[in-house]
């Protein structure tokens, strides 16, 4: 019986090691469980700043669409026709023509409109009226102002028809009009010094209908000018 006890004492004894083996890991597990918190908040706190830095860049791109707007609306290409110094010259010319044909158009139909009216009243009691005259020179006097009148109006209908028929054109030869008669302006000579020997060259220069006419306007001022010089000298 003793040797029985021994043996069985023997097995109860053995397990004990193998029982405290396996009660360490789960006492070793709460530290290990506070590393892992510790090494996880750490990943969290660093990680905290590309969050933020994800979220603002659509904040940035959305903050960027209206200067990209404003960008292109600014930089929209104009209606104007690019126009170079001749061809504005030709259609300077043009709308001369058009102003000159509609004054003689305009003219005729005032001066025959006129004449009309004016025959069917009594010339005799109108031309006693103004200063005694005769009623063929009231007649004559009354055609002719209505004549002027349709030249005086005759440029205002050809400038508007000119602008219709050229109306693409009509904004750049504006512009150019207006550089053109700056240019004018800055090289003409002083017309306070006009006399018969010496006359000024074209003070606005209307007869300067290309490039070429321009240069020789101004070798016709310098000419001016030295002329001035030397008579004064």
């Amino acid at each position: 019986m003793s040797a029985r006890t021994a043996m069985s004492l023997t097995r109860l004894s053995a397990p004990a090691p193998s029982l405290i083996g396996a009660l360490r890991p789960i006492q070793a597990t709460p530290q290990m469980a506070s590393k892992q918190l510790t090494r996880l908040s750490s990943t969290a706190a660093r990680s905290s700043p590309v969050t933020l830095d994800s979220h603002s860049r659509p904040q940035a791109q959305a903050s960027s669409l209206p200067t990209g707007l404003r960008a292109q609306s600014t930089t929209a290409p104009s209606d104007e026709v690019k126009l170079d110094w001749n061809s504005f010259f030709k259609l300077r010319a043009s709308r001369r023509r058009y102003s000159l044909a509609s004054s003689i158009a305009t003219s005729f139909a005032s001066t025959a409109v006129g004449a009309q009216i004016i025959s069917g009243q009594d010339l005799e009691a109108l031309g006693g009226a103004v200063m005694g005259l005769d009623p063929f020179v009231v007649l004559g006097l009354a055609t002719a102002a209505c004549g002027a009148a349709g030249w005086l109006v005759g440029p205002v209908l050809g400038n508007g028809v000119w602008g219709l028929v050229y109306r693409k054109y009509k904004p750049s030869v504006n512009t150019k009009e207006k550089e053109f008669f700056d240019r004018i302006r800055r090289f003409r000579v002083d017309p306070s010094t006009n006399s018969i020997s010496n006359p000024v060259p074209d003070y606005y220069g209307e007869k300067i209908g290309s490039v070429q006419g321009y240069r020789q306007w101004l070798k016709d001022q310098r000419a001016y000018n030295r002329k001035r010089r030397n008579f004064i000298a």
